[in-house]
């Protein structure tokens, strides 16, 4: 198994420990930016790494993974990645 998978296998393992809400939590929105940025994490790439392959500053990442935490009631980013893959809003 590689990296990127492994990475992947543990984000939906914790998903399941941390999302209580599961299916019945309604559908969130996340912008392009968002989005992309969530993707990004859940493939493993760090945070200067997600900030580069975007062409974007570290700071207006950390301004994205903010709002994506705060739309998908996420504890820490760990939290908001899980929360999207359980929702289906990433998809490999």
């Amino acid at each position: 198994m590689n990296r990127n998978h492994f990475v992947k296998h543990e984000f939906n393992e914790r998903a399941f420990e941390f999302d209580h809400q599961g299916d019945s939590a309604p559908t969130t929105m996340l912008s392009p930016r968002e989005l992309a940025v969530m993707t990004y994490l859940a493939k493993g790439m760090t945070r200067a790494q997600a900030a580069h392959e975007m062409d974007i500053s570290e700071h207006t990442l950390r301004v994205y993974i903010e709002a994506a935490r705060h739309k998908l009631d996420a504890l820490n980013t760990t939290h908001a990645v899980a929360r999207a893959l359980i929702r289906g809003l990433i998809i490999d």
